[in-house]
């Protein structure tokens, strides 16, 4: 018998499918730039030994004020404070840019996310993204939350 889900078998009608009792195990899993795409992160091992996520790479270009945006929230101290997960954080950073996000003070505020650096940072954050200036006043950057 044919190894996999199902064989064909030909019938005066036409074809019919045969299921196999043991079928074929997947050798591979899907590549890291299909799970990145689809999640917007992917997992990683620390030097640890334990599994971190990291987002996946700022795509769009940023545009002159963007980045002159970004220069003067970091001259302010704002830091946005976000989780690897969050769909809201991922669109701010496009929104933003590769260019002007790479000038960005961001937390990650999720334990699993790449570089946590412990939940006293993110003291206060009740929703992603938040920005906030080095008093730890709240500042509106983006409205979505």
């Amino acid at each position: 018998q044919a190894a996999g889900w199902a064989t064909a078998a030909a019938t005066s009608a036409g074809f019919s499918a045969v299921l196999t009792s043991n079928p074929k195990p997947a050798l591979a899993a899907p590549p890291i730039a299909v799970i990145a795409e689809e999640l917007g992160y992917f997992p990683v091992q620390n030097r640890d030994g334990d599994v971190v996520y990291i987002p996946k790479r700022v795509q769009r270009s940023s545009t002159p004020q963007a980045i002159e945006l970004a220069k003067a929230l970091k001259e302010k101290g704002v830091t946005m404070y976000g989780a690897y997960w969050c769909p809201h954080c991922s669109r701010q950073k496009e929104v933003f840019g590769a260019e002007a996000w790479a000038q960005m003070n961001y937390v990650e505020c999720s334990p699993k996310g790449y570089g946590f650096q412990g939940a006293k940072l993110c003291k206060d954050v009740d929703g992603y993204p938040t920005f906030k200036d080095k008093s730890g006043k709240l500042i509106n950057v983006s409205g979505e939350r």
